[in-house]
């Protein structure tokens, strides 16, 4: 089966006729059928339920237009990246991420986003909420942040993963045995929080989560990273409240437990500057549309 054979069959699945399929390819109404009819016997089922009147797709039919559509997109991205290689594209792209939340995701985008352009010069740079201030004065040209952060007007952030915030606990607290737990049970425990000099999106959300509970944070300790607040947490210093994609990093001695009733959740959000004119960003959303499967992001 050839991708001239993909095109064919989704013409006559689009237009439901053989006749204008044909016409569409221009090669005879006679050729359309006995290359469908090929793509039948290699499949072994039947793609079309034909009579004298229409042509409809079967079930496994319907099933092969969204494979058949996937692959021929496929192809001519392969063909397109292999030209632009080809062509020596070069260029550069300065990506800033904060670390913990794009562990799942962006290694593999990286990776892949290299292997098909190796010629463009990447510089990655890991940091805290001001990346979006070096978004903002050309430092950087993609931004892969959380909800958490301050927004502008010349930005575009859009979500890409969604992560419940749960209370963490040393394993050896009582709380660890409830499925869920009440927040207004947390009221009296010592809250170890990220400090807000470093992360004052993700220290004032913690504090509406608790006001919205119905009490004030027992705070003991501000950390100004993950790690020390893990640290204090596997100390039996105090609890935490954190997505659950920080339980990752988390030794077997911490659990996360969602809470009761309605969850808050801490999206993984990318950013780029509306005004853009680096060729490499649109290549790098490519990849990352292939990668991600159904993201509908494009700068």
């Amino acid at each position: 089966m050839n991708i001239r054979q993909f095109h064919y069959f989704i013409s006559v699945a689009e237009y439901l006729s053989f006749t204008k399929a044909a016409e569409c390819h221009h090669i005879a109404q006679t050729s359309m059928s006995q290359q469908i009819q090929g793509i039948e016997q290699q499949l072994g089922v039947s793609l079309f339920i034909r009579n004298n009147r229409s042509v409809q797709l079967t079930p496994a039919g319907k099933i092969f237009l969204g494979e058949a559509r996937r692959m021929t997109a496929m192809y001519e991205e392969s063909v397109r990246k292999t030209q632009q290689a080809a062509c020596g594209f070069a260029g550069s792209l300065k990506i800033g991420f904060m670390g913990p939340n794009e562990k799942h995701y962006l290694p593999e985008l990286i990776r892949n986003f290299r292997r098909a352009y190796p010629n463009v010069e990447l510089t990655l740079r890991q940091g805290s909420e001001n990346l979006c201030k070096e978004l903002e004065h050309g430092l950087l040209d993609i931004v892969f942040t959380n909800s958490y952060i301050a927004k502008s007007s010349d930005v575009v952030y859009t979500p890409l993963h969604s992560s419940p915030i749960c209370v963490v606990m040393h394993r050896n607290n009582p709380l660890t045995q409830e499925g869920e737990i009440d927040p207004i049970s947390i009221a009296h425990e010592p809250i170890i929080i990220i400090a807000r000099q470093e992360y004052p999106g993700a220290f004032e959300a913690q504090l509406r989560l608790c006001a919205a509970n119905g009490f004030i944070p027992n705070i003991v300790s501000e950390q100004s990273n993950i790690e020390g607040l893990l640290f204090m947490i596997e100390a039996e210093m105090g609890i935490g409240l954190l997505p659950r994609f920080i339980e990752v990093y988390a030794s077997p001695n911490i659990r996360f437990v969602n809470m009761k009733g309605d969850a808050v959740y801490v999206d993984s959000v990318i950013a780029w500057h509306t005004k853009s004119l680096n060729p490499s960003v649109p290549l790098f959303f490519q990849e990352l549309l292939i990668t991600d499967g159904d993201k509908t992001v494009s700068p």
